[in-house]
């Protein structure tokens, strides 16, 4: 099949799949005479397995130390892997999460100083009218840390 019929089975963009094979998520497929992506039912599954694996929010360098474990015969030594996985990917959503009720924590503390505060009739060169100190001291506002994304995630 090609690689239109290839990505519209799996669901995701070509894009996606020239992507996956290029970090190695899937092999380089045999071409045709006239030079276009020919693959087969193999390569079809494992981009099923890659773009499931993508969607439980699992990094491309996971994706990767699964593929040989999923690839064998051992079906229990896979499931015991994507099962530690997952418990991983719950621990690390739980810690954005309290990450961002801390954030959000922040925030209202800066909303109720703002509110308690009038506005001078200039800004301020440090801008601290628009971000007033907190009961404790300076209000600390983190950026948002980065998504981590890895590319095209289909």
């Amino acid at each position: 099949m090609r690689i239109s019929e290839l990505a519209a089975s799996a669901g995701v963009p070509t894009s996606t799949v020239r992507y996956y094979e290029r970090v190695g998520l899937l092999t380089l497929p045999a071409r045709t005479s006239s030079g276009y992506r020919d693959y087969g039912e193999d390569e079809a599954t494992r981009l099923v397995f890659v773009s499931r694996a993508r969607k439980m929010g699992l990094s491309c360098e996971k994706i990767a130390d699964l593929v040989p474990i999923w690839a064998g015969a051992d079906c229990a030594a896979a499931q015991e892997r994507v099962g530690r996985l997952i418990d991983d990917k719950q621990a690390e959503i739980e810690h954005r999460i309290a990450e961002l009720r801390a954030f959000a924590a922040q925030l209202d503390a800066v909303r109720v100083a703002l509110a308690a505060t009038p506005p001078p009739s200039t800004c301020r060169s440090d801008l601290s009218c628009c971000v007033p100190e907190g009961p404790t001291g300076s209000v600390h506002l983190p950026l948002a840390p980065s998504c981590g994304c890895d590319g095209p995630t289909g």
